[in-house]
């Protein structure tokens, strides 16, 4: 699962909480008979990149995540199901 992070107008952290909350506001509008195991997966993805990433340390090193850069940044899960942020496809170390 990869969730596109729009950091044209703010930062990574500030996009990561603004998708938490669209996407549990989604899960509590979703009628009982739709899927909801895409958005209980978002939400625990974006719920573990908030509280185990070092903000002050990645907006720092990487001006793309303090949204000064064009880029394509993501957020994913490895293959453990911990939370990563790719840059241009490519991961980096986020903690």
């Amino acid at each position: 699962m990869n969730i596109k992070l729009d950091l044209s107008r703010h930062c990574v952290e500030t996009e990561m909480k603004r998708q938490y909350n669209k996407t549990i506001s989604a899960y509590f509008k979703k009628k009982p008979d739709e899927d909801k195991q895409a958005l209980e997966a978002q939400i625990d993805l974006l719920q573990q990149g908030l509280e185990t990433f070092d903000f002050n340390r990645l907006r720092g090193e990487y001006p793309e995540l303090r949204g000064e850069e064009v880029a394509e940044v993501e957020l994913s899960a490895t293959e453990d199901d911990k939370p990563q942020i790719l840059i241009n496809g490519k991961a980096i170390d986020a903690y």
